[in-house]
């Protein structure tokens, strides 16, 4: 049976170049998301802001990805997943395969000595993979909440609290600017505080703010201010009918915001003092896993 083909017209190409000239500009922030290269043509004004052009740029990064124009790792698409379960080929292997990751995983606690206890908060899960690659420097957990949590998902970060009873704890939040997206975080601080009677617990949003807005001229996005949604009264009277993604900032300067927030939070001092004794650490696990290997090549 023959391959179904996808016709390049001169206008698919030019927003093709488009897109390559996005990818380019942003190729270390790469797999990104749909949105985020959306809303990037739609911030150069290469592409109007409306459903059907992101229908179309959808349509041409799948064609683009079958035809050979663009990789396959541009983009990630992490609402679906694969869970291996296949076996090993061998003993053989297994044991390489554990050498090669053997005493390779460890991470320092880095903010053991600071006065607070830090989590990143963001709405979208589709973002996460920006703020892991920061975060996990710092060694600070990255909690995706996806809307309005459930009263389950608020007891788990309850719990983590009270193993850390000696801190302050703090949630940096990132999220949407939207009806919803600027109510979840006053909203889950209310119920910890006032209902689960967790003391002293704040969420600070980083972003998006109306100044993010302004500042780096955010484009609207057109679904996002639903008018049955039953905060959307309220949204517009305060802030008129604005409404952005956070897909729609540059994932550096989404970057730049997560660091800048992490470190407005942290006794820097202390922060590389526990960076010097993990360096450390990591000589003498590297020297372990060296004699490990030697008994392991030799026995078997």
């Amino acid at each position: 049976m023959a391959r179904r083909e996808w016709k390049w017209t001169e206008g698919q190409l030019d927003k093709l170049s488009k897109v390559k000239e996005i990818l380019n500009e942003l190729q270390e922030y790469v797999p990104l998301t749909l949105r985020q290269i959306y809303y990037q043509l739609v911030g150069k004004g290469y592409i109007e802001n409306n459903k059907s052009q992101y229908g179309m740029l959808s349509n041409l990064l799948k064609w683009a990805r079958i035809d050979g124009h663009i990789s396959w790792d541009i983009l990630e698409d992490r609402t679906r997943s694969f869970h291996n379960l296949t076996g090993w080929s061998s003993s053989s292997s297994f044991i390489s395969a554990s050498l090669a990751h053997f005493l390779g995983g460890y991470s320092r606690d880095l903010l053991q000595t600071q006065e607070k206890y830090l989590e990143i908060w963001i709405e979208k899960d589709a973002l996460s993979t920006v703020f892991t690659k920061i975060a996990e420097k710092y060694t600070i957990p990255v909690v995706v909440c996806k809307g309005f949590s459930s009263i389950s998902f608020l007891n788990d970060f309850k719990e983590r609290l009270d193993v850390r009873q000696d801190k302050q704890p703090l949630a940096l939040y990132f999220g949407d600017f939207d009806p919803s997206g600027v109510e979840m975080s006053t909203a889950m601080e209310t119920t910890l505080n006032d209902e689960m009677g967790v003391n002293g617990i704040k969420f600070k949003r980083i972003a998006l703010t109306q100044e993010d807005i302004h500042t780096y001229k955010l484009p609207h996005s057109p679904h996002a201010l639903k008018h049955t949604d039953t905060r959307a009264k309220k949204h517009i009277i305060a802030y008129g009918e604005v409404a952005v993604e956070l897909d729609a900032l540059r994932p550096d300067v989404l970057e730049s915001k997560i660091k800048d927030a992490i470190e407005d939070e942290i006794d820097i001092d202390a922060f590389n003092t526990e960076v010097e004794e993990q360096n450390g650490e990591f000589d003498k696990l590297n020297t372990l896993k060296e004699r490990v290997e030697e008994f392991v090549s030799t026995n078997y």
